[in-house]
């Protein structure tokens, strides 16, 4: 990766039990990991638009709300605010989806991948825990960086055929 991939990020960092890595995971549809993307990250938003992050706090895990409240949030997502980065394309672009697996029991859920826009990509890595029967944001990293472009492949090298060169 290059080093400038994630140029905007914020980790809103609340420890976990284990580490998601080593607890058995299973699949999560990826409809269904779209639909819970989609639906924080306008949160998160909206709260950048309106520089008020208390609906998005609110909407989060208890645990979440308890570590973080609106003015800690406002901070820790200034870098995202200040560089304008709007999230409504991703409305309508799906992502890519590099991780989306639940831990065993179904207690946790980790989604990671970007959103492919341009002029820059948009990250994202959640961790949501399910409360109450819904599943609600523990953990978030948001940030931009350069779409990446696929690399060219350079053609065979030409045989050498000067008769001078192998004398």
């Amino acid at each position: 990766m290059a080093p400038r991939t994630l140029s905007a990020v914020l980790l809103l960092v609340f420890g976990l039990a284990l580490p998601l890595q080593a607890q058995q995971q299973d699949a999560i549809d990826r409809s269904f990991a779209t639909a819970l993307i989609r639906d924080i990250l306008t949160a998160v938003n909206h709260g950048n638009w309106t520089g008020n992050y208390t609906v998005l706090r609110d909407y989060a895990a208890s645990d979440f709300a308890e570590a973080n409240d609106p003015t800690r949030l406002a901070g820790l997502f200034a870098p995202v605010r200040e560089a304008g980065l709007d999230m409504l394309p991703i409305m309508v672009t799906p992502p890519t989806i590099l991780q989306a697996q639940a831990t065993a029991g179904n207690t946790q859920m980790r989604l990671m991948g970007y959103f492919p826009l341009r002029p820059r990509h948009i990250s994202f890595d959640m961790v949501l825990v399910k409360e109450k029967a819904r599943w609600v944001l523990l953990d978030i990293s948001v940030g931009e960086f350069a779409p990446i472009e696929p690399q060219e492949k350079a053609p065979p090298a030409e045989p050498d055929t000067n008769p001078e060169a192998s004398e």
